[in-house]
């Protein structure tokens, strides 16, 4: 796609409900949202644009490419970005519309969409499980440590989680009610399963702090 940015962001108000999912080494967010209008509201960073309702928030002065490319489960239509020559970071995926819709040929038509062949596609990472990170986890790990991760997150009634990779951060905020691992890799999600997270314990930057009486904050720190 080689269209505006800002622009491109501002048109997902009208494409209806996505999912939206982030993932920076070591951590993974999915979630099921509408988008509103992407905006700077810092005087000090207009290269900014945030969207409250999505919770997203790009860097518009980054280095950033954007796809179009179909789901490789059903064809529903995916945005991705990437930065130049690294996998995707970011994916958009248009839950309300099929590949071949008036909604998707006008999007490639307005942004100036190319085709994309499906070994570049896989290239840049699409379809990839969200624990599957650009670094292989490590799977050596005390497993109390995973065992204590779970053992307070079932304690939780709210958790924040912040996902930041390559000039765009998203945000989210539910109560978990299904947890577990695999090996170092805890995979958390809300009742409705509107929220996935995954989330690499023995990521060095791994961090799980109390927020409150009965809230906790996930992010993984540079």
């Amino acid at each position: 796609m080689r269209g505006s940015l800002p622009e491109l962001l501002n048109h997902l108000c009208c494409l209806g409900q996505t999912t939206l999912v982030l993932r920076q080494q070591g951590l993974s967010l999915a979630k099921t949202t509408p988008f509103g209008l992407s905006v700077a509201y810092r005087e000090e960073a207009w290269h900014v644009l945030h969207d409250r309702l999505s919770g997203l928030e790009t860097d518009t002065r980054r280095p950033l490419a954007t796809y179009l490319i179909a789901d490789a489960s059903d064809r529903r239509p995916l945005l991705a970005m990437a930065e130049p020559g690294r996998p995707i970071h970011l994916s958009i995926r248009l839950d309300g519309h099929v590949w071949d819709s008036p909604v998707v040929r006008t999007l490639i038509d307005h942004f100036k969409g190319a085709s994309l062949d499906c070994m570049e596609s896989r290239r840049l990472g699409a379809g990839a499980w969200l624990d599957e990170w650009e670094r292989p986890v490590n799977p050596d790990c005390d497993t109390s440590i995973v065992h204590g991760a779970c053992r307070i997150l079932h304690e939780c009634r709210e958790l924040e989680v912040d996902v930041s990779s390559r000039g765009c951060r998203g945000t989210a905020c539910f109560q978990p009610s299904f947890i577990d691992s695999a090996g170092t890799v805890l995979r958390i999600t809300d009742r409705e399963r509107r929220h996935v997270v995954h989330a690499d314990v023995n990521d060095p930057g791994f961090h799980l702090t109390t927020m409150g009486r009965s809230g906790l904050r996930l992010e993984i720190s540079d």
